[in-house]
């Protein structure tokens, strides 16, 4: 068994090796770059075990990264002036001697966020106490699915989309604030994913989009368009800008299919028409109507969209897309490439 930990290397932050190792109150960092580890989950496969406090000798010296001693060392709570969130410090035996050196890189190796909340990166974040320093935390804390909801940007700021109903109105990049006139959610068991592995999430990492987007981790369904704005997409489709589904850009760095270790639960926004939202800072789409992507959301959501928007079955009906989506996936598979070998970002700098 193991355990996904979602954070950043310490080398990827300004935390200094005083910080990470004395916890200073007072003392300042930033994260540069996030990232997911997964470690053993050594004894017990529900707490990530730590010290004994004194000696920084491990508790459980069988849970291990890269097969060496891995530990949480205590949980620090660091604002960002506005916003407050937890830390957990982690310790790893780089030298294999069974014990943490300190001060230096194997103090705070790893930090891990806790409890589904993370800051944008780059903020610039004050440590103002140690909340937690007893001999474990709970696993459940730190995987990768604690992300409580992506953030939509609406007219009063980026608000998790669990949160917004039927009436609020969310930024779109064309129409301004639009109405939601439908939400709707699926949750799949991990029975079911492992039934049909096609559905798991695709993970966008923070910035690997270009232009800095996603400001944070994304994570989307596999058929979940993703906007595209390139001068590379302009010499392949006459528009610099096109919709590709988030499971054909995993061949680029830093987006991928993620791993799997509770319950996801997909929801769906729904426009007067097709919209690209703002999503962690991404550009992204709403839900599209047309007629496969209304299949996914079950009998009874379509009989309810169906309802409210009855045009939806007409005959004649031809859903109108927000923007270019290639038709054919050799296409999409091409634009990747080329991306990639060019070393270009998906989302240029407008």
């Amino acid at each position: 068994m193991s355990i996904s930990i979602y954070g950043a290397f310490r080398t990827d932050t300004t935390m200094s090796n005083n910080t990470a190792t004395y916890a200073t109150i007072g003392s300042q960092f930033r994260i540069q770059s996030y990232s997911k580890i997964t470690i053993t989950d050594g004894a017990d496969g529900t707490t990530i075990q730590g010290d004994n406090v004194v000696n920084e000798s491990p508790n459980d010296p069988t849970q291990t990264y890269n097969d060496e001693v891995f530990m949480w060392d205590y949980t620090i709570q660091v604002t960002d002036g506005t916003n407050t969130y937890e830390v957990g410090v982690m310790d790893w035996d780089i030298n294999g001697n069974g014990s943490m050196q300190w001060p230096g890189a194997e103090q705070g190796y790893f930090i891990a966020f806790l409890n589904g909340d993370i800051p944008p990166l780059n903020t610039r974040l004050t440590v103002v106490a140690v909340t937690d320093n007893g001999p474990s935390i709970p696993a459940s804390s730190v995987v990768p699915c604690f992300v409580k909801g992506t953030l939509i940007d609406t007219p009063d700021g980026p608000r998790r989309i669990e949160t917004l109903c039927v009436g609020d109105k969310v930024l779109t990049l064309d129409n301004g604030p639009q109405e939601i006139r439908w939400v709707g959610q699926r949750t799949l068991s991990l029975r079911e994913l492992v039934r049909k592995p096609k559905l798991t999430p695709i993970r966008i990492t923070a910035g690997a989009l270009g232009a800095n987007l996603p400001l944070r981790d994304l994570c989307v369904s596999p058929q979940h368009r993703v906007l595209v704005r390139s001068p590379i997409a302009k010499r392949m489709f006459g528009s610099a800008e096109a919709l590709i589904p988030a499971h054909k850009l995993i061949d680029i760095p830093g987006i991928f299919v993620d791993t799997v270790e509770a319950p996801v639960t997909y929801l769906h926004m729904l426009f007067d028409s097709h919209e690209v939202v703002l999503s962690e800072g991404a550009p992204t789409e709403s839900l599209f109507t047309g007629k496969e992507a209304l299949k996914a959301v079950g009998d009874a959501a379509y009989d309810e969209i169906m309802t409210l928007f009855p045009e939806l079955s007409a005959v004649d009906y031809v859903p109108r897309m927000a923007r270019f989506c290639p038709p054919k996936g050799k296409h999409m598979k091409t634009l990747v490439r080329r991306h990639v070998h060019n070393q270009k970002p998906l989302l240029a700098m407008q």
